[in-house]
């Protein structure tokens, strides 16, 4: 059974928001804020925010063979990948189906992998069956390694700060590092899910929360995310409400929020950044290959912008699970369904959203008509899936 965060209990004895995140049974809480939210995402656009990804565990992959034995198995072309350097992949059943969603971080002997928390057993048991006489082992650090996550402008220099290394200030998105946090080795990875710098770092789990009060408290720090003094800004703690608005701005679909395991990879809105299609085989290639050279899906993450009902009036905010329609037959079958949504503070109060949507009424500019708060209101296909960028 998953373990819970090894802050949960700063969290169980505060006024914060938790949120069982997977089934009754192992469910893992995740912070969704501390306290009022916009003040939170307004950390994150402004100086920086410190976010406990209690939903995410790390794969661990060692081996003389590891890269070459996972380049034959995920979606993206991992052979090549030198230390320092972070690829995301799927790895796929054998019909194409999305298993699990990576980002695959090379060290210096081994493989970092970090995905969903409840996937990371099942992945490790299900690559372990293809090994057959290569030198690969997985280790499911489940128990070990804990995710926490710096978002916003300021993430890098208070990574510098707290690690007192200067060029960590400079970290390129899809590079990681190795550093040391109050005395502990941890590697920050550099992911931009808020459109903003980002950064994942894994600690030691026995060690988690020194590096959360350590990034909580940079030296040189300015007192708060934000507060004035001139040094390197304090980030504030955040929960998951500011991470998701600020992520569908940025136009980031998430697996097991937007697509999931029944989906194929053409239908995930992140193809282009999951699947190399000049690489050798991999399990499920063939669908991946066929629906790619066919311009074919059935389905796909859409970005929906709705429309307000008149100048006066705010757009309602539709929900996941709220049916959409197409504009000229709104009392038909639905068309897809609202995956995530959001009131986006960066596009003046605007509702946004991500939905799953039949591949016919997914073109740029097309009109549909979406539930949200009790009413029937029009939408519009975005062409990008980025609704702000900085």
């Amino acid at each position: 059974m998953p373990a819970q965060s090894p802050l949960h209990h700063r969290y169980a004895d505060s006024d914060a928001l938790l949120l069982p995140y997977g089934s009754a049974e192992h469910a893992v809480d995740v912070v969704g804020a501390f306290e009022e939210v916009g003040l939170e995402y307004a950390a994150l656009r402004k100086s920086a925010v410190l976010f406990d990804q209690a939903h995410t565990a790390t794969l661990i992959v060692r081996g003389a063979d590891r890269r070459s034995f996972l380049n034959n198995m995920v979606t993206q072309k991992v052979i090549d990948l030198e230390p320092g350097h972070t690829r995301r992949a799927f790895w796929l059943s054998r019909k194409g189906r999305i298993d699990a969603d990576l980002a695959i971080a090379a060290r210096d002997d081994h493989l970092l992998i970090a995905l969903d928390r409840h996937l990371v057993a099942t992945t490790a048991q299900a690559l372990s069956n293809y090994v057959f006489a290569e030198d690969c082992v997985f280790e499911d650090a489940s128990a070990s390694l804990h995710h926490l996550a710096l978002h916003g402008p300021a993430a890098l220099a208070i990574l510098a700060a707290a690690a007192s290394d200067p060029d960590l200030a400079e970290l390129a998105p899809g590079r990681n590092a190795a550093c040391t946090i109050a005395g502990t080795p941890v590697v920050a990875d550099r992911r931009d899910l808020t459109g903003d710098p980002g950064l994942t770092i894994t600690v030691p789990r026995d060690r988690a929360e020194a590096v959360y009060d350590a990034l909580l408290a940079p030296p040189g720090g300015a007192g708060g995310a934000g507060g004035a003094g001139g040094g390197v800004p304090a980030p504030r703690p955040a929960g998951w409400f500011a991470i998701n608005t600020a992520r569908i701005e940025a136009g980031h679909p998430l697996f097991n929020v937007d697509f999931g395991p029944d989906n194929l990879p053409a239908e995930s809105g992140v193809i282009q950044d999951r699947v190399d299609f000049r690489k050798g085989c991999y399990l499920g290639q063939e669908v991946v290959a066929r629906m790619d050279a066919r311009k074919a899906r059935k389905q796909g993450v859409t970005p929906l912008r709705v429309t307000p009902p008149d100048a006066d009036t705010d757009a309602p905010l539709p929900s996941a699970g709220n049916h959409v329609f197409s504009a000229a037959d709104p009392e038909g079958n639905p068309v897809g369904v609202v995956t995530s949504s959001t009131v986006s503070p960066m596009l003046s109060a605007a509702s946004i959203a991500f939905a799953m949507i039949k591949e016919p009424h997914t073109a740029p500019g097309t009109e549909l008509i979406v539930r949200a708060e009790g009413t029937k209101a029009a939408a519009v296909v975005q062409k990008d899936a980025r609704f702000w960028s900085r």
